[in-house]
């Protein structure tokens, strides 16, 4: 392995076991302060960020039930296609995005790329036919790509593993509070402003939600930071920058989190047997949670109108932002892994289960509660796994961490044909197929655990050997 060199505005004290000569409690009482600093900067800007980086990908869902498809005269397959075409330009921009994204500037690069899905988002309300909606989703894929990854890999240069898991929650609680109250937005959009100014209601949604995307965009600019190492952020002493770097350092044997050789970072994540569990588990955690994009179509077939179809679609959502932070917090103080991944993907199977095999509006809306809640609960703990199975470097992680979002996202593709009209109002072949991805995730999650097991046993006796700490993998 090449040394590696990492510019930094001062040097990084790694070779001694006290920061800078002070005292634990003094460290830890600095460390406070940052870890506060950073989550009011760079956590609050991504939550708000991530809303609007759902609604504009997934308010089509609200729109079809607002007369999208019959305005553009879409058959079902078309609609469908619409949905599946975004995720093609959105995969295929994470690797390069995110390695750029090390070489760059965060707080410029994903404002940037904000403010261009805005407007993109917003063209869509300009559309006439499905031809010219595919154009527009085509390249909403491609601006929205830096951002997930993005957000992992600045989430992961920040914090320490132990603290990932919950940040990353209340991050993609973004999600769940979109989805949410997008319905309750939505149902007021459509209803209140159908016919004003000579536009259909789904087409002011697509306006307003544009619009609000490419404001946030600008606010962006003000409040993400850069990687620590990037020099000092106005926010920051002196020296709580110099512990911002220091703090994590320490983690992995003193290392500093650097860049590293683009080819070196990229063979490495390629062969990395622990890269390529952790993409097949993301890929079945997220191909069971595609019902996500035809929730309001699965909601509707409860019997109620689509305005109270869409009101009760909030509540799902807030159960699963609450039990999906609080499994996060879980794993944040116990360093838990896998029981945190195997559980909710085993209510997901319920909900699943109750939702198909049952015609009683209760037990089939009880069931919504547990899909969302246990595919959401699920979604963190992998991304907290992530970081502290690929500590360094931060090329590598980049890579690794597009290749999963890439990976695990293609089942927006393929799942995007998982609920048929025909199928309705029970869709039992998705909701089996969803079932059988939540119990290879399940399979693989445990298979990850082991191997990550076996190799801190490796450690341990070479550590028993040579008297040289060596990084321990958390499972």
């Amino acid at each position: 392995m090449s040394t590696l060199h990492i510019e930094s505005s001062k040097p990084v004290n790694t070779d001694q076991t006290l920061f800078e000569g002070l005292s634990d409690e003094e460290t830890r009482s600095i460390e406070k302060t940052l870890v506060h600093k950073i989550d009011l900067h760079l956590i609050s800007a991504l939550f708000l960020l991530f809303i609007f980086n759902i609604l504009d990908r997934s308010n089509i869902a609200n729109a079809r039930l607002g007369g999208l498809q019959n305005d553009l005269h879409l058959s079902d397959t078309q609609y469908q296609t619409t949905v599946a075409i975004m995720f093609v330009g959105y995969l295929l921009g994470q690797v390069p995005s995110n390695i750029l994204l090390t070489r760059s500037k965060p707080s410029r690069y994903i404002p940037t790329a904000i403010f261009i899905w805005g407007g993109i988002s917003l063209c869509t309300a300009a559309t006439k036919n499905f031809a010219g909606l595919m154009c527009v989703r085509v390249f909403l894929g491609f601006a929205e790509s830096p951002f997930f990854p993005g957000a992992l890999l600045l989430i992961s240069s920040w914090y320490k593993p132990s603290e990932i898991a919950v940040r990353v929650a209340i991050v993609y609680c973004g999600n769940t509070v979109a989805n949410g109250f997008g319905g309750l937005l939505a149902a007021g959009i459509m209803s209140g402003l159908d016919g004003r100014g000579g536009l259909a209601g789904w087409r002011w949604l697509f306006i307003i939600e544009g619009a609000g995307t490419m404001v946030a965009g600008l606010v962006a600019l003000a409040l993400l930071p850069d990687f620590p190492s990037s020099g000092r952020q106005k926010w920051l002493t002196e020296q709580e920058q110099r512990l911002s770097e220091w703090r994590l350092a320490r983690v992995v044997n003193d290392e500093v989190d650097e860049n590293g050789s683009i080819m070196e970072a990229l063979r490495d994540a390629l062969i990395d047997p622990k890269a390529w569990i952790l993409i097949l588990i993301q890929v079945c955690q997220l191909s069971s949670q595609t019902w996500t994009y035809f929730f309001p179509t699965i909601a509707k077939t409860l019997g109620y109108s689509t305005n109270v179809t869409l009101l009760i679609i909030a509540p799902v959502y807030i159960f699963g932002f609450v039990t999906a932070l609080g499994n996060s917090l879980i794993a944040n103080y116990t360093d838990q892994r896998v029981v945190l991944i195997a559980w909710p993907l085993c209510v997901d199977i319920i909900g699943n289960i109750m939702v198909i095999s049952s015609r009683a509006t209760a037990v089939r809306y009880a069931g919504m509660f547990l899909m969302c809640a246990g595919s959401y609960s699920a979604f963190s703990v992998v991304q907290a796994w992530i970081a502290s199975t690929i500590p360094r470097s931060r090329t590598k992680r980049a890579i690794v961490y597009a290749l999963v979002n890439l990976f695990g996202n293609s089942s927006n593709i393929y799942g995007s044909y998982f609920f048929p009209t025909a199928d309705s109002p029970q869709y039992r072949p998705g909701g089996i197929t969803l079932s059988a991805f939540a119990a290879g995730g399940i399979l693989l999650s445990f298979i990850l655990a082991g191997y990550l097991h076996w190799l801190n046993m490796i450690s341990k006796k070479a550590e028993q050997q040579d008297d040289q700490r060596r990084y321990k993998y958390i499972w």
